[in-house]
């Protein structure tokens, strides 16, 4: 295994728009560290957002390359780069992304369905991180029955349940209060910990620097040194 779980070169993303070409990510050359939890912060528009969609995978570059053990993911075929998502890469999105017709349960489940579990292994796998984030009880609901907080929560389980080793999230405690968002700070530090879990979060502030192992500020596409 490599040294850097995560490396990127000369990673640059650019649109065009109205005959414009808008470069959102611009030569970007880092590394991170297995078992590094590393913020990427910089305000709304900085680009962070874009580049964590490059790390994970999500969006292809327009130059240059993202290595994840010595793998170019945006090399990989739609194959291979699922399985990696599946397997290894964990992904936390602020908007949540939760099934407003399935259950708490249910949301949770399908993210363990393609790695053809049976229902009693799933069920094993989902009901200790339902107890931790103190859940339990609500695994029958729909998400419109949950708090901002709680929906988040099955968000952050949905992605700790397939027990990645790297998880990228998007501004994770965007969308809740202080409180909530320190417990799910303690979650995420605990499952680093115990798990050897890489995390890289993108943020314009809502997390505490103290957090993070390192922070990479981001402006303009750019890293500020």
């Amino acid at each position: 295994m490599s040294e850097n779980r995560i490396e990127c070169i000369s990673l640059s993303k650019q649109y065009t728009r109205n005959n414009l070409t808008v470069t959102a990510v611009d030569d970007i050359n880092m590394q991170i560290h297995n078992n590094e939890v590393v913020l990427l912060k910089g305000r709304s528009g900085a680009g962070k957002s874009t580049l964590l969609n490059l790390m994970c995978g999500l969006i292809k570059p327009t130059y240059g390359k993202v290595l994840i053990d010595n793998q170019i993911i945006n090399e990989l075929n739609d194959d291979s780069l699922s399985n990696l998502l599946l397997n290894r890469i964990g992904i936390i999105f602020q908007s949540f992304n939760l099934l407003p017709t399935y259950t708490v349960y249910e949301n949770i489940e399908i993210a363990l369905i393609p790695k053809g579990l049976n229902k009693n292994m799933i069920r094993e796998s989902i009901m200790p991180f339902l107890e931790q984030f103190n859940l339990t009880d609500k695994a029958q609901l729909m998400p419109s029955e949950l708090s901002v907080g709680q929906q988040q929560k099955v968000a952050i389980i949905r992605t700790l349940v397939k027990k990645p080793s790297v998880i990228f999230a998007d501004e994770p405690t965007g969308s809740v209060d202080d409180e909530t968002a320190g417990e799910i700070f303690e979650h995420l530090l605990f499952l680093k910990k115990e798990k050897q879990i890489t995390l890289v979060i993108a943020s314009h502030g809502s997390i505490p620097e103290n957090f993070a192992d390192r922070i990479i500020n981001i402006e303009n596409g750019r890293i500020q040194k």
